[in-house]
């Protein structure tokens, strides 16, 4: 029954964070607990499944479990790891892939350890939600499982000059009487602050805001005069009532257009809209790990990037006599890709990006440069479409290479690969994110009787 205190053994975790317990076979999640504890919890919400609890006192405390270093870890949604050591974290997150392949697919696939990098300081991008409480302007990170903002002086997945922008950000909002957005309300200006930082240690700073607000430029001034490595300020605008955070608008205040990075020796610009990974050091793993798996011929091989992003995928595995389709939906990130192509000695004779769906890249790739040997795939979390998965089998590729942000929907969409005859026999998972529930991994689709 609701407010009940019960006890409970915590025998798995879920990739969200919370800590599995049972009762006469049903299950409980709670929140801040690790496999091994034993506590005490209050039911806070019951369902005839399951039911969620509230960690109230450790009477047993796991051996995996560590004091967390973070003063807003139990209410911010982001690190729900941090309790736990951070071995701990990757065998969990081994096993969660493992689960995926076979609850979900019902494949008996071989997953190999989590190759990881330095879990301290490693985000080069931020996006902070603003609100306004009480007349004053806050920024944070959302609690779990809502849209409450959790305010914090540091977080120890980033560089701390990212808080300082948001917070000398919010004051300016206050001294100038641009407001903070209420999503309630619908009123209201600010309401994002989205940073990314560059290897050298330069920022573009994008403002998403409801709507045009006279001292804009004046905010954007002041922010650069106090912070020298913003090279570029933009805003956004997005009017619409939804929890999406960009708009379709976007312009330049101040500054540069993009931002420059380095990535696998390769060049990248990266407009304020375009996909980038956000942490680099574990992405250059992740791309070699990938372009390894590429069976390529000897005198080059057809690759298709879908998904393409600002090209960072395609770029660092393609060789210089492979030829090169890229295909993504936005625009911006599209023109990125083609700078970027050129940026890093690559010609028309070799490489096309398009911006469009699954079907135009490929049609556009034959089109081009012919069939596709080799077809890679970095979908968002809900995977690939059945008609995207249908139009690569379709395509024909020896190889598909699939780059996922959720086990869940990669194991789902294996299972139908699987059914057109293409097979993975291992899974690699990449700790891209740290400390948070989420693991990116990596997996080969090969044809059936391919050959190569």
């Amino acid at each position: 029954m609701k407010n009940d205190i019960v006890t409970l053994e915590i025998t798995d975790i879920t990739p969200e964070g919370y800590g599995v317990g049972r009762i006469d076979g049903k299950v409980f999640f709670v929140a801040d607990t690790a496999v091994g504890d034993i506590c005490e919890c209050i039911i806070l919400k019951e369902l005839k499944s399951h039911s969620f609890a509230k960690l109230v006192n450790i009477l047993t405390p796991s051996r995996d479990r560590i004091e967390s270093d973070c003063a807003v870890s139990k209410r911010c949604g982001g690190c729900v790891f941090r309790h736990i050591s951070y071995d701990a974290e990757l065998e969990l997150k081994k096993n969660t892939v493992k689960q995926a392949f076979s609850r979900i697919a019902g494949i008996d696939i071989k997953v190999n350890d989590v190759v990881s990098g330095n879990p301290e300081r490693y985000r080069n991008k931020v996006q902070y939600p603003f609100s306004c409480e009480n007349g004053i302007t806050q920024f944070g990170y959302y609690a779990r499982r809502s849209h409450r903002i959790v305010s914090h002086s540091s977080c120890p997945l980033q560089d701390i000059v990212f808080t300082e922008i948001a917070s000398y950000c919010a004051e300016l909002c206050d001294k100038l009487h641009i407001t903070g957005y209420n999503e309630s309300s619908g009123k209201g200006i600010v309401r994002h602050a989205v940073m990314r930082k560059n290897r050298k240690g330069e920022i573009l700073l994008c403002l998403v805001v409801a709507e045009k607000h006279r001292k804009l430029s004046i905010l954007a001034e002041e922010i650069a005069k106090k912070f020298p490595q913003i090279i570029g300020i933009h805003i956004n605008i997005n009017k619409k009532r939804d929890n999406v955070i960009f708009g379709d608008e976007t312009y330049r205040l101040l500054g540069v257009n993009t931002l420059t990075d380095s990535l696998c020796g390769k060049t990248f610009e990266i407009s304020p809209r375009a996909f980038y990974q956000v942490n680099a050091d574990m992405a250059e793993k992740l791309y070699s790990h990938a372009s390894t798996l590429a069976n390529r011929k000897e005198d080059g091989s057809i690759i298709l990037d879908l998904y393409c992003g600002a090209g960072t995928i395609g770029l660092c595995l393609a060789n210089d006599s492979d030829k090169l389709c890229g295909v993504e939906i936005i625009d911006a990130a599209i023109e990125n890709a083609k700078i970027n192509a050129r940026q890093n000695g690559r010609s028309e004779e070799n490489t096309l990006f398009v911006c469009g769906d699954a079907s135009v890249g490929v049609e556009e790739c034959k089109r081009r440069f012919g069939k596709p040997d080799i077809i890679i795939v970095d979908p968002p979390r809900k995977g690939l479409d059945t008609a995207v998965i249908e139009t690569v089998v379709k395509a024909s590729p020896e190889q598909v290479i699939y780059i996922s942000c959720d086990p869940a929907t990669l194991a789902r969409d294996c299972a139908v690969f699987a059914e057109s005859g293409y097979f993975a026999d291992s899974a690699t998972p990449f700790d891209l994110f740290p400390r948070t529930g989420h693991v990116e991994t990596v997996v080969l689709l090969e044809r059936a009787g391919s050959t190569i």
